[in-house]
């Protein structure tokens, strides 16, 4: 009998390491295919606005549109008024509108789902292997880390931007070390096409430019393969994203953002940014993926004394200075305010105003993750800490992955609709072809506002909003859509008057006894009774319905007509229909 080399065991013990990583990540998909549009998706910052927009390019059949002149009136259109430039939106090179292009909405959400994700997973397994923990009996590490990296919550709406980080930079440290093959160009040219620029792209080239300067410092020598390669990412960003890069530095139209007032909208006191640092470095944002990192410090910090005790003072250095740039990052964050307000209404305020340059942050969860490697590395490749730890870290992950969780609960049915709202249920599309149907005219010809629920569920189903929430639009509309909820802000809380007058990007029918909640189900019971409107303002613009989830009591006093309550029953809604008078 033939016995097997050492070598082919470890390859096929590997293997098993990655089949098990891949059953795993299949249960991780499941509830999202087992349940089709009965899953929760995440509402904010995603169904509300960055979802939709993706889906807004099809219906209006703009998404390979690239005339700096075209409107999309479907949203924020009426009056004078005659839609959102097209440059506003997502470019038509990017693969993620081409998705939606191609399918319908909810599979595209989920197609993109994986994608996002096996790519973190290849990415950060490729990184390790070769360049963090090459060794073979750290397979089972490299593994374990990649699929706790494939695990981090980023939105799905922003392509590869943060999950694929860790592929870009193996293309990059391949070029560096001299190493590189075909494939890494093709990492490199691709990128910008399932990444967006303005979240995270410029940030990429600026960190990557920091680590080939000083990577070729300590070799003494011009690398210019990675030079190139470099100038290949920025060159393709500009080229794929070109529409909102002139648009900005060429104010096609004043955006907006121009009257971003951050003197409100964030403190202007020392110890709040200092929190508000703090608050990023234990729990990075949200959309960029959101997960707890007290573990990740502790395990770095006993790998900084194990280092130290070995004199292994190079992997010291590298253990502190880690955490050492995630600070800065979160300082760049929790203080670009004062840079803005200091910079005033200049030219290069105006820029800063508009264009986030604080968005560092993007880059936390790569950083984090090759930190946990270089810190694991200082133990034992499978002794029992390593392993506590991963599974410590693996429970971190299942706790950050909130969606996921709540698909489990419907799965189990310890979540209800009621609770959180599915995909179904929440754009409830029967429920507005009834709407649809009762008005029966054609939707270009009049224009309809929400109350008590997200504009983005009308404008899905092929109405046109007043009220949207957009991260940029003409800066007109904001005061012309303000006349409408005047009084309303001057009733409510000085934080609704701050986040419209200073922030505006919701632009929505804001009411003083709502408040700033825009998502009231139909078991909630609530009602608006003193509703004071501006129904001229409204009309200015071309309202002729109002598409409430909450009855208005006070409705004749508003010049609004109830013509019919609307009701379904896969519907998270209870939907008033008003009309304008």
């Amino acid at each position: 009998m033939f016995s097997r080399s050492p070598s082919s065991v470890r390859l096929s013990t590997e293997k098993n390491y990655l089949l098990g990583a891949a059953g795993l990540f299949l249960f991780y998909i499941l509830p999202y295919v087992w349940l089709g549009e009965g899953a929760y998706i995440t509402i904010h910052d995603n169904l509300d606005s960055d979802f939709l927009y993706l889906y807004l390019l099809k219906i209006t059949r703009t998404a390979f549109d690239f005339n700096l002149d075209t409107l999309i009136p479907n949203a924020m259109s009426g009056g004078p008024f005659t839609g959102i430039p097209r440059s506003a939106f997502r470019t038509g090179l990017n693969l993620e509108v081409l998705s939606f292009w191609l399918l319908p909405p909810y599979v595209a959400q989920v197609v993109n789902f994986v994608a996002v994700h096996v790519i973190g997973f290849v990415g950060m397994y490729l990184l390790l292997r070769k360049h963090s923990l090459p060794e073979p009996h750290w397979a089972f590490t490299r593994v374990a880390i990649a699929f706790l990296f494939a695990l981090v919550p980023c939105y799905t709406v922003h392509g590869a931007s943060v999950s694929g980080q860790p592929l870009l930079l193996f293309a990059f440290l391949n070029l560096l070390t001299r190493t590189s093959r075909w494939t890494d160009w093709l990492i490199i040219l691709l990128f910008p096409f399932y990444s967006f620029f303005v979240w995270a792209g410029l940030f990429i080239c600026v960190v990557l430019g920091g680590i080939g300067l000083a990577g070729m410092a300590i070799q003494r020598t011009i690398n210019w393969p990675y030079i190139f390669g470099l100038a290949l990412l920025s060159v393709t960003y500009l080229a794929s994203e070109w529409e909102l890069i002139y648009a900005f530095i060429h104010q096609t139209y004043v955006s907006e953002r121009v009257a971003f007032d951050y003197s409100q909208l964030r403190s202007m006191r020392v110890l709040d940014s200092l929190r508000r640092s703090a608050d990023l470095f234990v729990w990075p944002m949200f959309n960029t993926g959101a997960f707890l990192t007290v573990g990740i410090l502790a395990v770095a910090g006993v790998g900084v004394w194990r280092a130290y005790g070995r004199r292994n003072y190079r992997t010291v250095w590298w253990l502190v200075s880690l955490p050492i740039v995630a600070g800065i990052f979160c300082l760049i964050h929790g203080f670009y305010h004062y840079l803005v307000v200091w910079l005033g209404d200049s030219p290069l305020g105006m820029k800063f105003r508009v264009f986030q340059f604080d968005r560092f942050y993007f880059l936390l969860p790569t950083l984090w993750f090759c930190l946990f490697a270089l810190a694991l590395r200082q133990f034992g490749a499978n002794g029992r800490w390593n392993r506590f730890v991963l599974v410590g870290q693996l429970l971190l992950m299942i706790v950050a992955n909130k969606e996921w969780c709540i698909n489990v609960g419907k799965l189990t049915g310890s979540v209800t609709e009621a609770q959180y709202p599915s995909f179904r249920a929440f754009f409830a599309e029967k429920q507005f072809a009834q709407i649809r149907q009762y008005i029966n005219r054609p939707q270009a010809d009049y224009r309809v506002i929400c109350l008590g629920m997200h504009p983005s569920v009308a404008q899905f189903n092929g109405f046109y909003t007043l009220d949207s929430y957009q991260n940029n639009y003409p800066l007109p509309y904001k005061y012309a859509f303000r006349k409408i909820i005047a009084t309303e802000l001057a009733k409510g809380t000085r934080q609704m008057r701050v986040y419209y007058d200073a922030y505006a990007c919701r632009v929505y029918l804001y009411t003083a006894e709502l408040g700033m909640n825009y998502l009231f189900g139909k078991t909630q019971n609530q009602s608006v009774r003193n509703l004071q409107i501006n129904t001229n303002a409204l009309k200015a613009l071309d309202g002729a319905y109002v598409v409430s989830a909450v009855p208005i009591r006070n409705s004749a006093a508003n010049h609004l007509r109830l013509a019919r309550v609307f009701d379904e029953p896969e519907s998270y809604w209870r939907i008033w229909l008003y009309q304008v008078l």
